[in-house]
């Protein structure tokens, strides 16, 4: 740990800076804030009538950063910390963080509101539910055509479903197919955006962790709020001690209670003596249990025979009678309504084990419940269904999503009609099936894949008695890969020894190294002894299942494969249907016979086992058929081109490196629970006097950061068509009411088209106090400029649909022009001091005001003195400039100059800085075409290709693959060159090695590289004979007229017929 030192008095004044030659780009190099140097370069500029002389510059010893060198996020081991947070921690069992912009009583002091549970569809807010008010806005919000609605009923641009982006954009994640199941503590620090921006999606568990994780109700998080919770649930009230301490051990609601452990209690006194001290009916725990209105009541009648090694079941399940109309109560205790337990699942034989069993129990019967009072609805014309025997309303996109929100599940029982006219193009149909299902239903449950393309299925997956894709009726026939079968050989290069029966009689498995079957004999596991036994051939067609993993005389529907994921099925005993590997070993009767969870121990880790030698015959055949995959496109019999291996002379002496730089290690945070997701920092405030403090990131507050934000969670995906200049684009907050529009908080970021295409910028936009106005209106504006020239280009604006939720998560793709498309003189507004525009993605117009103007006339200046001349200025936000920059400057004022280290780019790479932190990753290299790399160090693979007796022609396309794993296999990449007179070859350049290329000229397709293995430079040739010949030159017609399902089929006939045919086109 570097030791401290003084440096107090260790400072230069910008007088003395200035006659010692500095510059601030040398400052900044010091660990200078921005600000200071920006003032220093503003004191160069006007030295000789500028009161700046004196200001001082402190020069830093690492570890200490800062204006005075306070800071540092290291220490020495044994310095004493006064005043930190290690004497302030409470012992809190869990110890995160709370929204309090909204007075939230949640019963006990250890539990606080989170952001993410406004809004849930639950009441968490024991203090008239407000954390649910409005919120049925959400329920009846309708999104536009181009939109995809949310399951919560926010709603994002439907372009990001159709892109299949990899990161969810909906505030619930409904629409990211794959669930994002905990993000890890290391991990959700690094990834704040990625992890916190999210809610819980409706398809998991509803109790917030607090950390990306959700579980169920009084299940386990990794950060104890499930704890909290149940110390929360526990509060005494106004219950005496005795039987307040019995009632929490008995419940088994906590292990232990104010340091005492309720084993060792129960054990030590006669803890039903003391429950008899309780006043019955007694309402325990004091406060709600579920829902923020279900209570339970105890009126044990036996107290002398209660098990206490069990939980104490409640006698009554109370609850608010006008929040659940459908359920009918039986019981009243004062103002309670209740239902018996026997007739809600806790009968006297139920077995539950656990407090969270007991919740698990009763459940059920109150996911239907409403969570506010309606008004009378009309949902004859409305987006909402009506609940049966209910008066409750769900949006129409509820029905038929997999979850149900109704008591009696009559939202995914609706008839098909009303499925039909929801209209919801983001739902899908399995093929054969009228059903239209939400996105929630993975899309495995099809059969076959939802986009059948009959004519693109891979070779080695025709005529292998696996119907890989259904029925099709083609001019008045059946078609599938498994029809028109007759003249195709089940023993082939794909097919043999593969572990997998393709012959129906075994031929393709004879004769293995490991074979699966003996001649004429099927190896599968014995239903009566799950072991091993050898089914005679003439038992396989007879129609009896006699063993598991076994076919029948429909072999393929036995063994039917899914494209996606590429797995067999399993059939069940006795029974004529087949399950998904998904379903052995899932604690579910999904065979009759329950034989799909007989050999499940230790599963799934079983299959992941090195150790086979272990596995029962069940067990091992059961990993055999998982594990089991197809074999790939082969080129094992392919002839090699060229056949003489010639390397050409490079002229680069780099030597080729295709490893990826490693990013350097993070370091580790210094106390990072303390700060919770902040940075924690040691502070000095000095001669040996040492405190800390915590530096926040912007959806928290706080001294601790202990404190929730509210905020525009904002993601943007930017492209453009062409790429030829660089952006500045301006991101501001601002409020819609008045003619000011004052800016709340603002984001200012370069775009360069070659580095962030289609990559997401993630933003936080703050509002200007703690606690905004719910009843202000506020938006988004998004101003782009042509970096070069600050030429105004084009703006957006985003509507902030529901103030009322603490954390509003927006997302937008924008497509960037080169030049404005918007022409003012169509535009009616006044605009004083400034230019009527329209906003790209409205049909509305506005005011684009000029440098040092604002307002939505452009009537009110603003004060621009702090940007420099070469800026312009289009705002002002607490008393400051908003300045966007031309290219190579930067800072609030635009005075520093944006510098490439020398040498950072190698081979002659061109060296851009595309942001101002002036580390590692400020600085982009464009390296020339033989170069590639983050500093173009690595040589690409150089390929030499040369025409014989082929016509120049005006251009051709080289499609490269750098590894042939299937037919289908797209290629990495293609490259379009344009041609000269008489030229007579080619040099192109790859970042990969290869194994294929092909030269496409006019409609003709050329061979100009095939390896069995991947290869790296190499000089080649095209000529006639390297012509990939059309399948019309060597099919007859015949043939060529059948369908192409059919037509494949007759594929090997050429390569039969020709024996050094290498390629056609078909």
């Amino acid at each position: 740990m570097v030791e401290f030192f003084n440096i107090s008095d260790d400072y230069l004044t910008f007088d003395e800076l200035y006659h010692l030659n500095i510059t601030s780009h040398e400052i900044l190099l010091w660990s200078s804030s921005i600000d200071l140097a920006e003032q220093y370069e503003y004191y160069l500029d006007q030295s000789t009538q500028s009161n700046l002389s004196n200001e001082k510059f402190f020069n830093c010893t690492q570890p200490w950063f800062g204006s005075r060198c306070q800071y540092s996020l290291e220490i020495k081991e044994g310095v004493l910390v006064g005043k930190s947070f290690e004497t302030a921690l409470t012992d809190n069992i869990f110890d995160g963080t709370c929204y309090i912009l909204l007075e939230c009583n949640r019963g006990g002091p250890s539990m606080c509101l989170d952001w993410r549970e406004i809004c849930d569809g639950r009441i968490d807010c024991l203090n008239d539910g407000i954390d649910e008010i409005q919120c049925f806005n959400l329920e009846i919000n309708e999104c536009n055509e181009n939109e995809y609605r949310c399951h919560n009923g926010l709603c994002i641009p439907k372009l990001f479903l159709e892109m299949d982006f990899p990161e969810a954009q909906c505030l619930d994640r409904s629409d990211y197919l794959v669930k994002n199941s905990l993000c890890l503590r290391f991990y959700f620090r690094l990834n704040l955006f990625e992890c916190q921006e999210f809610i819980c999606r409706p398809d998991e568990g509803k109790f917030l962790c607090g950390d990306g994780q959700c579980v169920e109700d009084y299940g386990q998080c990794q950060t104890n709020r499930h704890l909290s919770l149940a110390q929360s649930v526990s509060v005494q009230g106004n219950l005496s001690y005795e039987c307040w301490i019995s009632m929490v051990c008995l419940t088994k609601i906590m292990d232990k209670i104010e340091n005492i452990s309720c084993d060792e209690f129960i054990q030590s006194s006669d803890i039903i003596e003391q429950l008899k001290s309780c006043k019955f009916p007694l309402q325990f725990p004091v406060i709600p249990v579920l829902y923020g209105h279900v209570t339970f009541l105890y009126h044990p009648k036996e107290i002398d025979n209660i098990n206490v090694t069990l939980p104490l079941k409640p006698d009554y399940i109370c609850y608010d009678k006008q929040l659940c109309d459908f359920l009918t109560p039986t019981f009243r205790h004062g103002t309670l309504t209740c239902r018996s337990g026997d007739q809600m699942n806790l009968t006297m034989n139920a077995e539950v084990t656990t407090w969270k069993s007991i919740i698990d129990s009763i459940k059920p019967y109150f996911d239907g419940c409403i969570t506010q009072h309606y008004h009378i609805i009309d949902s004859y014309d409305s987006p909402l269904y009506h609940c049966k025997n209910s008066s409750k309303y769900i949006s129409k996109y509820r029905i038929l999503d997999g979850i149900s929100d109704c008591f009696l599940k009559d939202d995914e029982q609706v008839l098909s009609e009303l499925n039909y006219s929801l209209n919801q193009t983001s739902r899908f149909q399995c093929p054969n099936e009228k059903q239209c299902r939400s996105r929630f239903f993975p899309t495995s449950i099809c059969s076959f894949p939802i986009q059948i393309n009959h004519d693109d299925i891979s070779f080695y997956k025709i005529c292998d008695r696996i119907m890989d894709l259904p029925m099709a009726l083609i001019d008045g026939r059946n078609h599938s890969d498994e029809t028109d079968c007759e003249d195709w050989q089940c023993n082939n290069i794909y097919t043999r020894c593969d572990g997998f029966r393709n012959c129906l009689n075994g031929k393709d498995e004879e004769n293995c190294t490991n074979s699966i079957s003996l001649e004429h004999f099927l190896l599968c596991i014995s239903s009566q002894n799950h072991t091993f036994m050898c089914l005679p051939a003439d038992q396989v067609t007879n129609g009896i299942v006699s063993c598991f993993v076994a076919s029948s005389d429909e072999f393929q529907n036995r063994q039917v494969n899914n494209i996606t994921f590429q797995t067999y099925r399993f059939c069940c005993w006795n029974d004529t249907k087949c399950r998904e590997q998904e379903d052995l070993c899932n604690e579910n009767e999904d065979c009759p016979m329950y034989d799909n969870e007989l050999f499940c121990d230790n599963h799934p880790q079983l299959c992941n086992d090195s150790d086979f030698d272990n596995l029962i015959d069940m067990q091992y055949i059961s990993c055999q058929v998982i594990n089991t995959r197809y074999i790939p496109f082969s080129l094992e019999t392919a002839l090699i081109y060229p056949p003489v291996y010639t390397v050409p002379n490079d002229p680069t002496q780099n030597p080729i490196n295709n490893k990826m730089i490693e990013s350097p290690l993070v370091k580790s945070f210094s106390q990072p629970e303390i700060c919770n997701s902040g940075l924690y920092v040691y502070y000095r405030l000095g001669a040996n006097n040492y405190s800390s403090l915590c530096f926040c990131p912007p959806n928290y507050y706080g001294d601790r950061c202990q404190y929730q934000n509210q905020r525009v969670s904002l993601t943007l995906t930017l492209a453009t068509i062409r790429q030829p200049i660089i952006y500045a684009i301006v991101v501001m907050l601002i409020e819609d009411d008045n003619d000011r529009q004052e800016i709340n908080s603002y984001h200012q970021f370069t775009f360069v088209p070659l580095e962030h295409c289609g990559k997401f910028v993630n933003l936080y936009l703050l509002y200007s106090k703690h606690g905004k106005n719910n009843s202000k209106n506020y938006s988004i504006r998004i101003d782009a400029f042509n970096k070069d020239s600050l030429t105004y280009l084009i703006s957006w604006h985003l509507t902030i649909p529901f103030v009322f939720l603490p954390v509003n998560r927006i997302s937008a793709f924008l497509t960037l022009p080169i030049s404005r498309t918007f022409d003012p003189k169509h535009c009616t507004l006044q605009c004083h001091k400034g230019t009527c525009m329209r906003y790209h993605n409205e049909e509305r117009f506005f005011c684009q005001c000029h440098s040092g103007w604002s307002g939505a006339q452009c009537n009110i200046p603003i004060d621009c003195n702090m940007c420099t001349p070469n800026s312009i200025c289009i705002g002002s936000i607490r008393n400051r400039s908003i300045c966007v920059c031309p290219h190579g400057k930067f800072g609030s004022s635009c005075r520093l100059q944006l510098v490439c280290p020398i040498g950072i780019c190698k081979n002659n790479g061109r060296c851009i800085v595309i942001d101002e932190r002036m580390i590692d990753e400020s600085y982009r290299c464009f390296c020339s075409e033989q170069f590639f790399g983050t500093r173009c160090e690595n040589v690409k693979h150089r390929i030499d290709i040369f025409f014989k007796n082929i016509e120049t022609p005006l251009y051709l396309l080289a499609y490269i693959y750098t590894r042939i794993r299937f037919e289908r296999s797209s290629p990495t990449f293609v490259i379009l060159r344009k041609m000269t007179m008489f030229q007579s070859n080619i040099t192109v350049y790859s970042q990969d090695q290869f194994q294929m290329i092909i030269v496409k000229i006019d409609n003709r397709y050329y061979l100009a590289v095939l390896r069995k293995f991947v290869s790296s430079n190499i000089v080649t040739s095209i000529s006639p004979p390297q012509r990939c010949v059309g399948i019309h030159e060597l099919l007859p017609t015949k043939l060529l007229l059948l369908p192409r399902i059919q037509r494949l089929k007759s594929y090997h006939i050429p390569c039969q017929a020709h024996v050094n045919l290498q390629c056609f086109v078909d």
